[in-house]
C-alpha cells in the first residue's frame, strides 16, 4: 500500500466537532493539515476545537440539506466522513425509519459532492451495527449484506449499510482511493448528553453518580462489549489513511469485552461508589456480544493497543460528568 501524507493537505472532516471527530481534528492539526471541519453541531459543541480554533476553517451548516455538502467539501484533497445521526437503543426502539431516513439524507449529498469534487481519499465511517445479531461474537469483515443488521439499532443499521454500497460505487466509478471504517462501541469525555437518548457508557455513568438508587440497568447484564477510547478511534482513522487502504472495509475495535455487570463494578470502581443495581429484562439489551476480530486492522495499520484503557476512559466519563450543567446533572424520570 502506497503511503498517503497528510501534512499540507487540506482535510475536511464531517462531524468535525463531535466525539470521535474533534479527536481526529486536533490530530490532524497537529500533524500539519489544513482541516475543514463540516458540522451543525446539533451534537458536536464549538468547545471541543477550542485549542485549534485558530488553525480550523468551520464550515456550519446541515449535511441533510440539500447542495450544503457540495459547498462544504470544496476544495478539499482528503475527507473523513464522520456525521451521522445516531443514538442510544432506547431512542432508536420506536424511530427505525427516522433514523434510516436522516442518515440516507446526509448519505445522498456526500455521494453527489465526492462525485463533483474527486478528492484524492476519502474514508467514511459505517457502524458494526451493520453486521447480523446471530453472527460470530468476534466477527471479521462480514459482508454487509449478510442476513439482517443489529435489530436493535436497525434503522441506523440499514442506513449504513446503504452508506457503504453507494460510496463503494462512487469509488468504482470515480477511482477515489476509499476506506470504510466499521467502529465498534466508541465512548469518550466529549459525549453529548441526550438524556434518556444517550448511549451506554455515558448513560451508566451518568445513573451512577447522579444518585440512581438501585441503578437500572438495561437487560440480564450478562450482554458483552469491546469498548475502544474515541481517542484512540480517531488515531486510527487517521493512520487507515496514511498507510493508503483504500479499497478496504475494516472493524475498529478489538477482541477483549466486558459484561455490562463488570462495566458497572468498573464505574463504581473508578468513581469510589456504591450503589445496588436491579437489571430490567423488559428492555433492549442487543446482541449477547459484540467482539471485532483485529487481525485485517492490525494488517493495514499495525500496532493498535490502547493508549487510553478503560479506567482511565472511566475516570474522565466522571470528569465529563461533573461538567455537565446542574439541569443534566439530576437523575433521569425513568429508567
Amino acid at each position: 500500500m502506497a503511503k498517503f501524507d497528510l501534512a499540507g493537505k487540506v482535510v475536511a472532516v464531517t462531524g468535525g466537532a463531535g466525539l470521535i471527530g474533534s479527536f481526529l481534528v486536533q490530530d490532524l492539526v497537529a500533524r500539519g493539515s489544513k482541516v475543514v471541519v463540516v458540522d451543525d453541531f446539533s451534537t458536536g459543541l464549538a468547545s471541543h476545537l477550542a485549542g485549534v480554533r485558530e488553525a480550523i476553517e468551520i464550515r456550519e451548516g446541515n449535511l441533510e440539506t440539500r447542495g450544503f455538502a457540495t459547498h462544504a467539501l470544496a476544495g478539499a484533497d482528503v475527507v473523513f466522513h464522520l456525521a451521522s445521526r445516531a443514538y442510544g437503543v432506547g431512542y432508536a426502539a420506536a424511530r427505525h425509519l427516522e433514523i434510516c431516513m436522516h442518515n440516507e439524507r446526509i448519505t445522498d449529498g456526500m455521494v453527489e459532492a465526492l462525485e463533483i469534487h474527486r478528492p484524492k481519499f476519502v474514508l467514511t465511517v459505517s457502524s458494526s451495527c451493520v453486521h447480523r445479531d446471530d453472527g460470530p461474537d468476534t466477527f471479521a469483515e462480514m459482508p454487509i449484506f449478510d442476513g439482517e443488521p443489529e435489530k436493535a439499532n436497525r434503522g441506523y443499521g440499514w442506513a449504513k449499510r446503504f452508506m457503504e454500497m453507494k460510496f463503494t460505487l462512487l469509488a468504482e466509478s470515480t477511482g477515489i482511493p476509499l476506506v470504510i471504517a466499521r467502529p465498534v462501541n466508541i465512548y469518550g469525555e466529549r459525549y453529548r448528553w441526550r438524556g434518556a437518548n444517550s448511549q451506554a457508557i455515558p448513560m451508566l455513568v451518568h445513573k451512577v453518580l447522579s444518585g440512581m438508587n438501585p441503578v437500572v440497568v438495561w437487560g440480564s447484564g450478562a450482554q458483552r462489549r469491546n469498548y475502544l477510547h474515541a481517542v484512540d478511534c480517531a488515531d486510527i482513522l487517521r493512520r487507515l489513511v496514511e498507510t493508503g487502504s483504500g479499497g478496504h472495509t475494516v472493524n475498529v475495535g478489538l477482541e477483549e469485552t466486558v459484561s455490562m455487570v463488570e462495566l458497572l463494578a468498573a464505574i463504581l470502581d473508578a468513581t469510589g461508589l456504591k450503589t445496588p443495581l436491579v437489571f430490567d429484562r423488559t428492555r433492549p439489551e442487543g446482541r449477547a456480544v459484540k467482539s471485532a476480530d483485529s487481525t485485517l486492522l492490525r494488517k493495514l495499520v499495525g500496532n493498535v493497543s490502547p493508549t487510553i484503557g478503560l479506567r482511565e476512559g472511566l475516570q474522565r466519563m466522571a470528569g465529563w460528568f461533573a461538567e455537565l450543567p446542574e439541569s443534566d446533572r439530576k437523575p433521569l424520570p425513568s429508567n
